[in-house]
């Protein structure tokens, strides 16, 4: 069955705007994907070094250190080769990419996973936090990053905008994320950061394939009578169909966003261990109810804010006891603790008349 007259002068004229890519050209082209999208040991040491360096500088919370890990990962690569496979219909180069991902990725969660447990109790810096509330811009800048990328490989003049590209992709920091929250019984976070960085997969191989196919490189094996193997129309469906899937949660960050406000935080949150000891000591005292713990910086002396409220009379030495339990489960005898105890009052209502 052939493709409408229409249909396909529509296509001819969207190609005409893009500098379609001559033989020799194609052939250099599919030389650095295949180099990309080799899963040798350099790719594999790479990705272990660079996922450490990723959850190291997410504990840090140093943006310095992410930004590097995010211009040493490699996983690009086999990501480029599964879009450039996909549109030259090459089921063998989309295979290969694919497993090599797959690989990449496991190094990348295992190295991570291995950080967050020897790190228990982390305080979630900013870019920790950052990764565990992606929203459906962060779709549209994979996409964007995925067909940027695909063009800068495609056209030497532009090459050196690929480190960019390593940086708005964003790959590598989710998936330690993932690790690091999985670690420290931080699911939520690990949730939002699995959500991103499957985004961010599926996003970069459809916009890849899409660039890829603009620049002239149109199915050349296997084809079926409507001029692409069936794989490739499977694939390339299972992928819109993941990106629907995944743009619901993303959308509802969005609308939960506009809702409560950006995160643009005044207060931090404080560690696992003296989050736990402050909720022993409450345990003690039913009539004690905590509102909010929260660091005031990210620096190490910054002091730590406890506002309670307590509905009968005060407990005498109540505040003296939070400030020496907090100290305690943070290992600073000299730390600073401030406790604000709120007094309720009862709800009187007036009969209607």
């Amino acid at each position: 069955m052939k493709e409408p007259v229409e249909k396909t002068r529509l296509r001819d004229r969207i190609y005409n705007y893009f500098p379609t890519l001559e033989r020799d050209e194609r052939k250099h082209l599919a030389e650095r994907i295949a180099v990309g999208a080799d899963g040798g040991v350099d790719f594999f040491v790479m990705m272990l070094l660079a996922a450490t360096l990723a959850s190291l500088g997410l504990l840090e919370g140093s943006t310095a250190v992410v930004i590097g890990a995010m211009l040493v990962a490699p996983l690009m690569g086999p990501l480029l080769a599964a879009g450039f496979a996909l549109a030259q219909g090459n089921l063998r180069l989309f295979r290969d990419a694919l497993g090599v991902s797959a690989l990449g990725i496991f190094i990348g969660l295992a190295a991570s996973l291995f950080i967050g447990a020897l790190n228990p109790g982390f305080e979630p810096s900013m870019e920790i936090e950052a990764r565990g509330d992606p929203d459906v811009l962060d779709l549209l800048i994979a996409l964007a990053s995925g067909m940027v990328a695909a063009y800068a490989m495609g056209r030497h003049n532009v090459a050196g905008t690929l480190a960019g590209v390593a940086i708005a992709a964003a790959l590598l920091p989710p998936l330690a994320v993932i690790g690091i929250g999985l670690t420290n019984d931080s699911l939520f976070v690990a949730g939002n950061a699995a959500i991103l960085f499957a985004t961010n997969l599926v996003a970069i191989i459809l916009g890849a394939s899409l660039v890829f196919r603009l620049l002239g490189l149109h199915v050349s094996i296997g084809a079926s009578a409507s001029g692409t193997p069936r794989w490739v129309r499977r694939v390339t469906l299972t992928l819109a169909l993941l990106v629907v899937i995944l743009s619901a949660p993303l959308l509802l960050n969005v609308l939960e966003k506009n809702r409560s406000g950006q995160m643009r935080p005044a207060a931090y949150p404080v560690s696992v261990a003296v989050r736990k000891a402050i909720r022993g000591y409450l345990e003690q005292h039913p009539e004690l109810h905590l509102i909010e713990a929260a660091r005031q910086s990210t620096a190490p002396e910054a002091g730590i804010t406890l506002v309670v409220s307590t509905a009968g009379a005060l407990p005498a030495g109540v505040k003296e006891d939070l400030s020496s339990v907090v100290r305690t489960a943070r290992g600073s005898k000299n730390a600073i603790v401030r406790v604000f105890i709120l007094q309720e009052a009862a709800v009187i209502s007036e009969p209607v008349p």
